[in-house]
């Protein structure tokens, strides 16, 4: 279950929240230029943000995916072949 959730939920929402989220501060820059109030500079230039989200992302995304899962190592894989005529099944020979 947690595995749909994190190959198919959270690919497909998290575009949505993060356009959700943009709309949501673009509206409020609107209404203050709109209102007159001086926006502070990193309000009015988003590459800042943009980029800093996305070596956060990334930093996130390095860790999670360099962690060890499992340290079992099954040892070298050998395909299926031949031997005295027979077909020996493949498997992790130690």
């Amino acid at each position: 279950m947690i595995r749909k959730i994190l190959t198919i939920a959270v690919p497909l929402l998290a575009p949505t929240l993060v356009y959700v989220t943009y709309l949501y501060f673009t509206a409020k820059n609107r209404e203050a230029e709109l209102e007159g109030r001086k926006l502070p500079e990193w309000r009015r230039w988003p590459w800042l943000i943009l980029v800093t989200s996305g070596a956060i992302l990334t930093a996130i995304s390095i860790t999670v995916l360099g962690l060890p899962g499992d340290e079992h190592d099954p040892g070298a894989y050998v395909p299926p072949h031949m031997e005295d005529g027979k077909i020996v099944p493949g498997g992790f020979a130690d």
